[in-house]
């Protein structure tokens, strides 16, 4: 027999994804519907962020990199589907598909803490934190990133 709350549980996020390359001001905008919104120093990634733009509640905090007035990551750290492995493989899963699916995504590099998946259609890489469970997307597009652009070359 099987009962219909048995099924596997999907992810699906409950607060709002905002899109790479956005503005600040529509980022500012889909954060605020969220939750209040402040700024914070960058701290660590200087290197890819001018500021910080969060918001969040008990659950879930978003962290926006903000870089020459657009948004350069986003990181979402969230507590729901972090009970288990599964839980955790689901949630990336959710955002793998947002962003592509699996064809458009190269194979995962596992570094025993963090995987990071790499779009190279969307110019965008996933990095999942194994522990609690953390995504931050990254836009790498060069042509949104000239200082990048140069540095690559």
């Amino acid at each position: 027999m099987r009962f219909s709350f048995f099924k596997p549980k999907r992810f699906e996020p409950d607060f709002p994804i905002i899109p790479l390359y956005a503005t600040e001001d529509e980022a500012r905008t889909l954060l605020g519907q969220y939750s209040a919104v402040s700024e914070e120093d960058p701290e660590s990634d200087r290197a890819i962020a001018q500021k910080l733009l969060v918001a969040g509640n008990d659950e879930t905090r978003i962290a926006v990199g903000i870089w020459d007035g657009r948004v350069r990551f986003t990181n979402y750290l969230t507590e729901r589907f972090n009970e288990n492995d599964d839980l955790k493989g689901r949630k990336l899963s959710w955002f793998v598909d947002y962003y592509g699916g699996v064809g458009e995504f190269g194979e995962p590099m596992d570094t025993g803490y963090m995987i990071f998946v790499r779009n190279p259609t969307k110019k965008i890489t996933i990095v999942f934190g194994l522990h609690m469970g953390p995504v931050r997307v990254i836009d790498q597009d060069p042509e949104h990133w000239p200082d990048m652009k140069e540095q690559e070359a």
